[in-house]
Parts: structure tokens; sequence; C-alpha cells
């Protein structure tokens, strides 16, 4: 994958009945929560996703993966949906699977100082949001170190 300051990054907290999205950029290395869009019985709320996307219009997704030994049926719904999403985004946005392990605790600890501030959590379970943003604040994190390495190495072969 190519690292790119400019882009806008977008990321997803998948969930089976609600799903979480967090919006931020490389330069800045923050995720700010942007929405948690809850989903139907019937399935995964599409034509919600779809507005946000197209509101935002990011370059790269970024969907938090649990890697685990064991394919549980939630695992394979997400893959069915990263499969879907990446579908209708083929020719215009990036799809990238990033580990999410401990994103969703990793947002509870920081629940505390987050009902603080000026953002509003009503039920400490709409943490979808924000764990997106821990995971695409974490993905930036590792990719950045990436960059910096591979524009270092870069400088010093010139």
């Amino acid at each position: 994958m190519t690292i790119n300051k400019d882009y806008l990054y977008m990321s997803i907290d998948f969930g089976i009945n609600k799903i979480g999205f967090a919006i931020g950029q490389l330069i800045t290395k923050k995720a700010t929560p942007l929405k948690i869009i809850y989903n139907s019985k019937k399935g995964i709320n599409w034509c919600d996703i779809e507005s946000l996307v197209a509101e935002w219009q990011p370059n790269v997704i970024i969907i938090g993966y649990p890697y685990s030994k064991v394919r549980s049926s939630f695992n394979k719904k997400l893959d069915s949906f990263i499969e879907e999403i990446t579908e209708k985004y083929l020719d215009s946005i990036q799809i990238v699977k990033f580990s999410e392990i401990l994103s969703t605790e990793e947002s509870k600890v920081i629940y505390s100082d987050i009902r603080k501030s000026q953002y509003n959590i009503k039920k400490k379970s709409d943490l979808d949001d924000l764990s997106a943003s821990v995971i695409l604040e974490s993905w930036f994190n590792e990719n950045m170190i990436r960059w910096n390495y591979e524009n270092r190495l870069q400088s010093s072969i010139k």
C-alpha cells in the first residue's frame, strides 16, 4: 500500500448490529469519531454507509479485523462485509484490513475522559465510532513508522 499524507482516511469498526466510523488524516495522525450506523434485522445498512462515504469521499478505508485462529460466524460476516465494500469501491477507494486487537477495550479505557469533553456518548455501549478512531490512529502510528523508514532509506540511496 502506498502511504499518502494528503489522503483522507476513514476507518470502520464493524459490528453485526452497528458499525462505527471515524475519519482522519495521516499528516496529523489523529482520527475523529464520526458516526455509528445501525443495521437492521435484514442486514447491513448500505444506504447510510454509502451516504457517509459519498459525503466524506475518503481515499482509503481501514477496516478493523479481529485476527483469530478460529473463524467464528462473526468473522464470516465481517469477511462478507469486506468483500462487498471492496466491490462497491473497487475503482475509487482502497480498502485495508487492520488488526483491531483491543480497540474496543482501549476505547472503554478512554471513555471517562471523553465523557468530560464535548463529545457526547449517551451510553457506554455506544463506543463503536470511538473504537474506529482507535483503529485508525493505531494504523496511522504503525504505517507512519514504515513511511518514515522508507523515506529515510530512499534519501540515503540518493
